[in-house]
């Protein structure tokens, strides 16, 4: 699905109004017949009770002319605003129809009468918004949210701002909303859909041509199978990607395990492990299919920075490198990375210790410009990027997209919605649930993106069909397992079914 910035939608309804010639005053009648049309879908209009809130702006005009469709159509119909619509503009036209109509218009209700309606519509503020909202606009809000009806949003929750969706300070609480023109990047990012509810998408006519560059997409069956072509009748497993993986330490040898296998089950053809010398016959034992390559670890029993030389020759030739998992705290892990992308030209999955190892150590990042995924989870942005986890969460999409154009690489930081960029476009994934915030699920999903890298050079592309591989397949393990009961090897345990489910092979 392609998504649009508020920069890009404002663009749009100018273009459409102002150079392709629609008149601003249909657009806003299509909304409301859009908003209508959802609620009638759940509701019987005739007879009903319905709220509107109407912002001064043209959010507030969708809800005035939604207002006028309603009451045409036998609902008892109330608008709460506090501000009338700026005179002569398409809201004021809507504004006086209803009054016209001898709709009630109200500056304050209360919150036991506000729950005798059977539905709200929010109509406040839209996607303009830049001031925070506080005094009477505040508590229409704080009523909205207490309430028991069924909210339905404009376009936006009111109090939404910014592509993050962040509430500024708080914001409507829609059971669902919908999106006119295009669906915006900040009902779908986090923590904008905790506000949204269900989205759904009205076309009201604004033409392709007034669009700018899509810069935002969520990730899609349509991605995987762009990646996951039918396999030829005469491949062998040379053709199908040799990932090599730096991954576990005494203690954690799992998460070395998980990546592994979790490649195979996505499609790799071979998988090989660097392991340390000195326990290698443990690390062979843990998935039978892979290949160990023991490499010097000064006794030390983990790999670190002394395997590094052993390491970058074993990556030659390889299809993509994943570092990171599980490595041993001391493992001094980046120094392994510089010895790579010395070495070699092939892509590199970072995560976990390596991704703390290189936060001190970031201009090497740029030594491997166009070869590298980032994965962190937002405590490990946060060190990367030298702020909180708080500030993270607040600015997820330009945070991440920062970081990926700075140092030339692909920035996939994880969350309900996961945001895969490289600077410059950017995928929001839909997929998962939270019973995949347990141990090892980070690896797999390291295993499935190295995978996919074994199909396509892309690695923007592979980063996000991974994700969304990931995600269903976390899905599936959920409705199988429960989310309390469910980990890591379940979602393992679903790839091959959810891929061949999307690829037909």
């Amino acid at each position: 699905m392609e998504l649009v910035t508020i920069r890009q939608m404002q663009e749009a309804d100018s273009r459409a109004v102002n150079e392709i010639g629609i008149p601003e005053r249909e657009l806003m009648y299509k909304a409301a017949e859009s908003l209508v049309a959802v609620l009638s879908e759940k509701f019987e209009l005739h007879g009903s009770k319905s709220l509107v809130f109407c912002g001064p702006g043209n959010n507030g005009g969708d809800g005035w002319a939604a207002a006028c469709i309603l009451y045409d159509k036998g609902s008892e119909v109330c608008i709460v605003s506090s501000q009338p619509p700026v005179r002569g503009g398409s809201s004021d036209f809507y504004a006086k129809a209803a009054k016209k109509k001898g709709i009630q218009v109200k500056e304050n209700i209360s919150e036991k009468e506000l729950n005798k309606y059977d539905f709200i519509i929010d109509a406040l503020f839209g996607i303009g918004l830049r001031r925070e909202i506080e005094g009477v606009y505040r508590n229409y809000i704080e009523l909205i949210n207490n309430s028991e009806c069924f909210v339905l949003s404009a376009d936006i929750p009111s109090g939404l701002h910014s592509d993050e969706g962040v509430p500024n300070p708080v914001a409507v609480k829609a059971d669902m909303t919908i999106c006119f023109g295009r669906t915006k990047v900040s009902v779908l990012s986090e923590p904008g859909f905790l506000y949204a509810g269900d989205v759904v998408y009205s076309d009201i006519g604004i033409p392709e041509s007034a669009y700018d560059e899509t810069i935002f997409r969520t990730t899609g069956i349509d991605l995987v199978k762009k990646i996951y072509t039918k396999r030829k009748r005469t491949g062998f497993k040379g053709d199908y990607g040799k990932i090599l993986i730096i991954a576990g330490s005494p203690g954690m040898t799992g998460a070395a395990s998980l990546c592994a296998e979790a490649c195979f089950r996505s499609g790799a053809g071979l998988v090989y492990n660097a392991v340390p010398e000195s326990r290698k016959y443990e690390y062979e034992s843990l998935v039978r299919e892979s290949i160990s390559i023991p490499v010097e670890d000064g006794g030390y029993e983990y790999v670190s920075n002394i395997s590094a030389k052993d390491i970058s020759l074993a990556a030659k030739g390889k299809t993509s490198v994943v570092i990171g998992p599980g490595l041993h705290q001391n493992s001094r892990s980046h120094e392994i990375f510089r010895e790579i992308i010395a070495k070699t030209n092939i892509p590199i999955i970072v995560d976990a210790r390596t991704l703390n190892d290189l936060a001190d150590e970031k201009d090497t990042l740029k030594t491997a410009s166009g070869r590298i995924i980032l994965t962190p989870h937002p405590g490990e942005m946060a060190r990367l990027v030298c702020t909180d986890v708080s500030e993270i969460q607040k600015n997820r999409i330009s945070s991440a997209m920062k970081l990926a154009k700075e140092y030339g690489a692909i920035v996939l930081l994880k969350g309900h919605r996961t945001i895969i960029t490289d600077g410059t476009t950017a995928w929001l994934n839909t997929t998962g649930n939270p019973g995949m915030a347990t141990a090892g699920s980070g690896d797999v999903l390291c295993g499935i993106i190295a995978a996919a890298l074994s199909y396509t050079s892309d690695l923007l592309e592979a980063a996000a069909a991974g994700t969304y591989i990931h995600g269903l397949a976390g899905d599936a393990a959920a409705d199988r397992m429960g989310e309390y009961g469910m980990k890591s090897g379940d979602i393992i345990s679903e790839l091959p079914n959810i891929i061949k489910g999307i690829t037909g092979d």
